[in-house]
């Protein structure tokens, strides 16, 4: 008697649970006739055989791979297990592996039962392959053709509706479906893309919208959506698909003319745009000191073309719960420079960063706890290996100690190479004369470098702006010889906080 799993699917949400159904009543006939006890089964429902991307596939699959009674996957059909011929060849090898074999209810396969060759079944099988993945691909060709033909046809072929559109049946049945204008939400897309063609703002779109009682989906506008809602070609009635450009799928909502006009303003004011081409030193290391968000990096454009970059609170632009005033990008990155130009610049400071890199690295390569677990794992490998061929030389020779151990030399050379890795890594151990010179060059060449390498986060409020450092924690300073600053530190915080008093003008 042997033990065997199910593994069942169907491909397309108009087949219904009648298709696993009748595939498991021919699964459990088949093993009843052959004395096969079936242990488990697998089911993917509504899910494509073209690639082996299915959730209970992979797991039939890693099952497989552990110490599991059953040896035998039993299917409907070959087309069940897949109708890619290189990923059902690549699959059986991988249960082949595993001692386990593929075997169909209805269909002769390239095995038997016992484990014999099936001489036909061998040529058979791969016909079977060659017409599950024929099928698939025809079927591919006669849906997108199918499609092509409903969408010349002005025809809705699903997806999601933009907002401003509903579907409407166009016969009894309700088979076929046009899109139609929503008397209610296609005033809004047009009220959307004339306010801001007329020079309102995202934001205060939203802000109307929201005073009116208007939302999407039940809630707020958000600006993702909206400035999505401004890109959408299919509100002037074009519809881009793989089969073609459509004009007579979806009714116009804005006129041309004004969607160009949003169009221009979209790419003179275009987000992550030119602002990606400037050089934000302090980029993701500001945090607002009142609120306590991220400070991120801007940029505006006046309506004489000039340009201003500055650090704005996302408590203030996102949340509205912080009036933090923006902070110009110049002023504040040359402050935080200088700062740390005087502060790492001292021979003592940074001979004592020096020392800090120095011990952090080498406490981290004398936590030698991967090395040591590594190197346990295989000890217990190769002592489980020795047992195995001693009982093989005492007489004890079974299959599945063959196998054992055939499992166990290959984790020895898997570990062996990871082992060789670890050493390796090891080995690359820092000198002081390596750090030293590259905080030397860090500070003299680069400042956007030291800003990454050395600080931690700056903490800025109205009165204040707190430094927290890297590799510090009760960093040596001199007193302060500029009288127009004042420096102080305060080493009961995480880290090193350097404060300097006195931020930047308020930019109005």
């Amino acid at each position: 008697m042997k033990y065997a799993v199910i593994y069942a699917r169907y491909s397309s949400e108009r087949q219904t649970e009648q298709s696993i159904e009748g595939q498991l009543t021919e699964c459990h006939s088949f093993a009843e006739k052959n004395e096969l006890v079936i242990l488990d089964t697998y089911i993917d429902r509504a899910t494509t055989g073209t690639n082996d991307n299915r959730a209970a596939f992979q797991q039939m699959l890693s099952d497989a791979e552990k110490d599991v009674p059953w040896e035998i996957v039993l299917v409907y059909a070959i087309d069940r297990f897949g109708r890619n011929s290189i990923e059902i060849a690549v699959n059986k090898q991988r249960l082949k592996k595993n001692g386990k074999m593929l075997i169909s209810a209805t269909q002769r396969t390239s095995e038997n039962i016992d484990g014999s060759k099936n001489l036909d079944g061998i040529l058979l099988e791969n016909v079977y392959i060659g017409l599950a993945e024929y099928y698939s691909a025809e079927l591919s060709q006669k849906i997108r053709r199918g499609l092509h033909e409903s969408r010349t046809k002005g025809l809705y072929c699903g997806g999601i509706m933009p907002y401003g559109y509903k579907k409407e049946p166009v016969d009894e049945k309700g088979y076929h479906k046009r899109i139609v204008e929503d008397e209610v939400t296609a005033p809004i897309v047009r009220y959307i893309f004339q306010s801001y063609a007329n020079g309102m703002n995202v934001p205060e779109i939203i802000d109307s919208l929201t005073a009116q009682g208007i939302f999407y989906l039940g809630k707020p506008f958000v600006r993702n959506t909206v400035y999505k809602m401004l890109r959408l070609e299919k509100y002037i009635g074009i519809a881009r698909y793989t089969e073609g450009v459509f004009t007579n799928i979806f009714p116009p909502l804005v006129d041309k003319d004004i969607f160009d006009r949003v169009q221009v303003i979209l790419d003179k004011f275009a987000i992550g745009g030119k602002s990606q081409k400037v050089d934000y030193l302090l980029r993701g290391k500001l945090f607002c000191g009142k609120c306590g968000k991220p400070i991120s990096g801007e940029k505006s454009t006046s309506k004489s073309g000039r340009e201003f970059y500055y650090y704005k609170c996302s408590g203030r632009k996102k949340f509205h719960i912080c009036d933090k005033a923006t902070i110009a990008k110049d002023k504040i990155e040359n402050l935080i420079t200088e700062v740390l130009m005087k502060e790492f610049g001292t021979p003592e400071n940074q001979e004592y960063i020096v020392g800090q890199i120095i011990e952090l690295n080498r406490k981290r390569l004398a936590d030698k706890s991967l090395l040591r677990n590594l190197r346990a794992e295989k000890e217990a490998a190769e002592a489980s290996l020795r047992n195995i061929m001693k009982a093989v030389e005492d007489g004890f020779f079974t299959k599945s100690a063959t196998k054992r151990a055939n499992e166990l030399e290959d984790l020895i050379a898997d570990l062996e190479e990871r082992i060789a890795i670890a050493e390796f890594k090891e080995e690359k151990i820092l000198t002081p004369e390596q750090v030293r010179q590259y905080l030397s060059h860090t500070i003299k060449m680069d400042p956007a470098l030291l800003i990454r390498t050395l600080i931690q986060k700056i903490v800025i409020d109205d009165e204040k702006i707190e430094i927290h450092c890297n590799y510090c924690e009760n960093m040596p300073t001199d007193p302060p010889n500029d009288d127009s600053q004042d420096f102080s530190l305060d080493n009961e915080k995480i880290g090193c906080a350097k404060q300097v008093s006195g931020s930047p003008p308020k930019r109005t």
